[in-house]
C-alpha cells in the first residue's frame, strides 16, 4: 500500500464490483410521475454511495426521454437512471433494506389479521 503510487491506488477495475445500484432519477411511467422531494431524496441518496465508506463509482449512466400521449394531453417523461458500483455492498444499504423488509412483512401481517376478523364477524 505505502509503496503503490497515488496512481495505482486510485485506479478503479470493473473486474472488483461486486454490487451495483441501480437509482433512477426521473419518471419513465407516466402513472408514477415523482415529486421533487423524491428527485431530491434520490439524488441524496446518489451523494451518499459516491461518498460514504464505502465509496462507489459512476460505472453507467442511462438517459430516457419521450413524450407519451395521454387522453388530450401529452406527457414529456425524462429520466436518468445512475449504475454506481461497488467492490462490496456497503452496510448502510443493507441496514436499509432490512428496515424495508421488515415494514413489508409487518404490513402483510395487519393486512392477514385484519382479513381475519372480518372473516369471524367479531362484535
Amino acid at each position: 500500500m505505502f509503496n503503490q503510487s497515488s496512481e495505482a491506488m486510485n485506479t478503479f477495475d470493473i473486474t472488483d464490483v461486486g454490487h451495483i445500484e441501480r437509482i433512477v432519477v426521473g419518471s419513465i411511467t407516466p402513472g408514477e410521475m415523482p415529486t421533487e422531494q423524491d428527485n431530491q431524496a434520490k439524488m441524496a441518496r446518489i451523494n451518499r454511495c459516491l461518498s460514504d465508506f464505502p465509496k462507489g463509482r459512476i460505472i453507467g449512466v442511462e438517459r430516457s426521454f419521450s413524450v407519451v400521449r395521454v387522453g388530450e394531453h401529452q406527457v414529456v417523461l425524462e429520466a436518468v437512471v445512475y449504475h454506481i458500483g461497488f467492490k462490496k455492498v456497503p452496510m448502510w444499504l443493507k441496514r436499509k433494506s432490512a428496515v424495508n423488509l421488515i415494514i413489508k412483512l409487518t404490513q402483510r401481517k395487519l393486512i392477514n389479521l385484519s382479513a381475519n376478523i372480518k372473516t369471524k364477524n367479531l362484535p
